[in-house]
């Protein structure tokens, strides 16, 4: 009695429909009643209001609220309907964005609710002008503005409105506002959305239509068939529009972001073509188009509210006419076709294949005179050479003068072999730096012929060491000369800084082909050093079974098997079987005592250590998953547990990472992975950092405790390296590391995350809450939150970078994010060694289901990172085993009676599974797992070490 007669009808045709099974029968249900609860209908005849009157009624504004944002709860919600209650007054109905739960709220509630929103959009504004850091949610929110690093270039990447495109991100050209007023003759400006702007994509692979026989045969590829530009209009918003990564073409890595959007690859080559295309027009903009508002959001933006447009239309370069109008496709048509490359294109230092961009500007210039008559105009060759200084420079090709007769035989012009000539090593950009300062007493220039000497002693000390034939001794040289390398490299990067830079020239230009200097004279040294199992081309994996201490609780996530299932992966990808990928099964007691004495207490700090260690020495021997972090208020420790063996465990983890960093950094092998548990990248300075609710399966961190080693000075112990990277692609924020390493900033420092998250899911941060303080789980469901909360959608400085990718991680976002924005940054801050904090969590089989990516997928993001180490620090990496637990259940506990089921189906992990280690996993959890059998853990790991191997030969 009394209910809406429209809730009764869904109601009904919720209980009517068809279901399968009882769950589903529930779920109809559910869902008819979540409809009931924002209908308008049913509102309507429950006496609600639903139509926004055009004036505030009364002091409290009542139905002109309707369509009111408002933050509740830390979610954003919206006001949809308005009813005056005898007994309450009046009251407002909302709904949650996110899930489409309404909820009532009184006066003061929303009037509070509406003052958290003004406040979010306040601060949003006042961070304008600050680096965009992932998501953008799930509403569109109009922002005029909105804007993108490089729109003064004209190239972004931007999603399409066409379904046909799959929703990748392809490169576009934003057309400035004069261009689209042009094209919109007849029509009325005001009419048109200021949060939409017109942009033409280039060489679209969805608009392929056959039109005729001849058109067929020309194009290459099916995917070329459509037009090479099609305009479209979209709105300007985060989740639609993302920096144009690209200055240069490298294949590998135009091949490496197109294995992630999931696209036949015979689209591969029109993809090509579209990045051919957005490099030129990006070079010409960026030479040839004066800048009008790059730096000037203000200036800009009042000129886009005259001429009622985006900020983006109006930054954008205006090209000109003859550069839109080039037979493109002609001239991509004469272009070599990816399988072509192997021939056609040459190697850099990063060991890329790279095409030349095309010259714009020349092909305009051409069909000018005097060059359209076929002569050339007089070119001053001191123009010619001149140097850019936002751009690397020149690939070294000829000798050096610098102090010759100082070391005998190393630099002689009439030697032939030119094999141990300077200019093999130091760009001729570099070269005549070091040469025009070489007889000049002004100090603050000395400094440059200072490390043309350094760099020359150590060519000479390297040839020296060449030429002995002994194995042995080339081992015992080894290390030490490579540490030198790298001492000689920031030495210099010190140097430089203080000298004074020759006019018209960056001292960022001059650190750049240094930095490449010496990494040459490294790589050159690998292969000198290298031996048998040694060095070039080697790929390690080390793990210990000291590790299968760590004995968690029945049916926990965080399972001992975790590591025979890696080992076992490893395997399959050849470690231990073939000659270049060892298996190392044991930590030496050396890397132990570094670890406990000097490297964790940098990382922990000490009253953590303590509690920790007294917390486990004081369980019984026989004792499996006690919670190890809980509080003095018995909270935390719920996922955290262990047993007497897990402080040993974690800390052989951490000493495994050590040794990986001293072979990688030594030049022993060229890349290692760490199967070793429990997990780190949760554990901070001390108990449940940057206030996750617990410490999410993890005791110390390896990755951490890594980087720490590989920065503390040589004289200390460490390695002495500048500067580490740490990319983390498990499927949660890595709040332990960004704690010890970046909680301030510290150049030695870069923390990449990309993760599940966002501020849409995890709630805004409210500083004026007086709400509890918000809590997450780990694997939690998204109305939740997501671990370990807030501190993973942001970025607070310039030493970490933050990626949230949603409640689900897919493959495209990965890459894109990879491409886009990890990659830029990575070359930006130029390390000496990257660390990869490796969760497979985000695998589509997970138990925990935050994610939808591939073993294979797994092994691309593998390859882009060592793609990264090579171009900025001679492919020097190593990955530590973080989340991951799609593993099969392996040997069930026998002692105990469970229904026989035939079709049960267990892990075989033959030798690598211990005598002792049984793997007690609940039914229902068992049955979740076994689609894991397909694929899962196992195979992530497979094809993680797989790229590793594939990327370990230093060319």
């Amino acid at each position: 009695k009394g209910t809406p007669p429209m809730a009764k009808k869904i109601m009904a045709y919720c209980l009517q429909r068809h279901a399968e099974t009882a769950d589903q029968r529930l779920q109809f249900i559910l869902d008819g009643i979540r409809r009931i609860s924002y209908d308008p209908v049913v509102l309507n005849q429950d006496g609600w209001t639903t139509k926004k009157s055009e004036s505030a009624q009364g002091a409290l504004g009542g139905a002109f609220l309707i369509g009111r944002r408002i933050i509740w709860q830390r979610y954003e919600a919206l006001v949809i309907a308005f009813v005056r209650d005898e007994e309450f007054g009046c009251l407002w109905k909302a709904v949650w964005v996110e899930d489409l739960d309404t909820f009532d709220l009184e006066a003061d509630e929303l009037k509070d609710a509406m003052k958290k929103w003004d406040n979010k959009q306040a601060k949003l504004k006042r961070n304008q002008g600050s680096r965009s850091s992932g998501s953008s949610g799930s509403t569109r929110m109009f922002n005029k503005l909105f804007s993108v690093d490089g729109i003064e270039n004209g190239i972004i990447l931007a999603a399409p409105s066409n379904k046909a495109s799959q929703g990748v991100m392809w490169p576009a050209r934003v057309r400035h506002v004069v261009e689209t007023s042009m094209t919109a003759a007849g029509t009325v400006r005001r009419n048109a959305s200021k949060n939409l702007i017109q942009v033409v994509f280039l060489a679209p692979f969805w608009n392929g239509e056959v039109s005729s026989a001849s058109k067929v045969a020309e194009v290459k590829d099916q995917y070329s068939l459509g037009p090479l530009f099609e305009l479209d209009r979209i709105d300007a918003t985060a989740s639609n529009i993302q920096k144009y990564p690209f200055d240069s073409l490298s294949i590998e890595q135009l091949q490496s972001s197109f294995r992630f959007l999931g696209l036949p690859k015979a689209v591969f080559p029109r993809y090509l073509d579209s990045h051919r295309l957005a490099v030129a027009l990006k070079s010409y903009a960026k030479t040839h188009i004066p800048k009008v508002y790059s730096h000037d959001d203000e200036n800009a933006s009042a000129s886009a509210s005259l001429t009622e447009s985006h900020i983006l239309s109006v930054k954008a370069p205006i090209y000109p006419q003859v550069v839109l109008n080039l037979p493109y496709d002609f001239i991509l048509n004469k272009l070599p076709h990816p399988s072509e490359h192997a021939t056609a294109a040459s190697l850099s230092d990063g060991n890329s294949i790279c095409e030349a961009t095309i010259n714009i500007d020349y092909i305009v210039r051409a069909m000018s005179p005097p060059e359209c008559f076929g002569k050339s105009k007089h070119v001053d060759p001191v123009v010619s050479t001149a140097l850019d200084t936002n751009t690397a420079i020149l690939s070294p090709t000829r000798e050096a003068k610098l102090s010759s007769e100082t070391i005998d035989g190393l630099v002689n012009p009439n030697e032939e072999d030119t094999t141990w000539a300077l200019g093999s090593f130091a760009s001729n950009f570099l070269l005549d730096l070091f040469e025009s300062n070489s007889n000049n007493n002004d100090l603050s220039s000395d400094g440059f012929a200072h490390i043309g000497q350094l760099i020359l002693s150590l060519i000479a000390k390297l040839k020296q060491i060449a030429s002995e034939s002994d194995d042995g001794t080339k081992k015992r040289h080894s290390k030490t000369f490579l540490l030198q390398c790298i001492r000689v490299k920031g030495h210099g990067e010190e140097t430089i800084g203080l000298c004074r830079a020759p006019i018209g020239i960056q001292k960022k230009t001059i650190v750049i082909e240094w930095r490449k200097t010496c990494e040459r004279v490294y790589k050159r040294a690998i292969y000198v050093l290298s031996h048998k199992t040694v060095g070039n081309g080697i790929t390690a994996v080390v793990t210990d079974s000291r590790c299968h201490g760590h004995v968690t609780a029945n049916g926990a996530f965080e399972r001992p098997v975790r590591i025979p299932a890696a080992i076992q992966g490893a395997r399959l990808a050849g470690a231990g079987l073939k000659p270049n990928m060892l298996l190392i099964t044991k930590v030496e007691d050396s890397y132990m005592s570094l670890a406990e004495d000097d490297i964790i207490p940098k990382a922990h700090k000490v009253s953590y250590i303590k509690r920790l260690k007294s917390k486990i020495a004081a369980l019984p021997v026989d004792a499996k998953g006690v919670p190890l972090t809980d509080d003095s208020e018995g909270e935390g420790g719920d996922d955290t547990m262990g047993s007497r063996g897990s402080y040993t465990a974690a800390t052989v983890g951490v000493a495994a990472a050590l040794k990986a960093t001293d072979m990688v950094v030594g030049g022993q092998c060229t890349n290692v992975f760490c199967a070793t548990r429990p997990p780190g990248h949760h554990a901070g300075r001390e108990l449940r950092p940057m206030k996750a609710i617990s410490n999410g399966f993890c005791l110390l961190n390896a990755a951490a405790c890594a980087a720490i080693f590989a920065t503390t000075p040589q004289s200390e112990g460490g390695l002495g390296l500048k500067r580490v990277c740490v990319i983390d692609f498990d499927v949660h924020h890595g709040n332990g590391t960004q704690d010890i390493l970046c909680s301030t900033y510290d150049p030695r420092y870069l923390y990449v995350s990309l993760h599940a998250g966002g501020a849409h899911i995890n709630g805004f941060d409210d500083e004026d809450s007086e709400e509890e303080e918000f809590r997450k789980r780990l694997g939690g469901s998204t109305t939740e939150g997501i671990y370990p909360g807030r501190c993973g959608d942001s970025s607070p400085h310039d030493g970490v970078l933050n990626i949230p990718l949603g409640k689900k991680v897919t493959a495209s976002d990965v890459g894109t994010a990879l491409i886009s924005q990890v990659s830029p940054r990575v070359e930006e801050f130029s390390p000496d060694l990257i660390i990869l904090s490796a969760g497979f969590d985000a695998h589509k089989n997970d138990p925990l289901g935050m994610g939808g990516l591939s073993a294979l997928d797994f092994g691309n993001v593998t390859e882009v990172a060592c793609q990264m180490a090579f171009r900025s620090c001679s492919g020097r990496i190593l990955s530590v085993l973080e989340g991951g637990y799609g593993v099969p259940c392996c040997r069930p506990r026998d002692d105990i009676f469970l229904p026989g089921n035939p079709d049960d189906q267990l892990l075989e992990l033959g030798d690598d599974l211990p005598d002792g280690m049984d793997d007690p996993v609940p039914l229902t959890f068992r049955q979740k797992l076994s689609k894991c059998h397909a694929e899962g853990f196992l195979h992530c790991v497979k094809e993680h070490v797989t790229a590793f191997a594939k990327c370990s030969n230093r060319k």
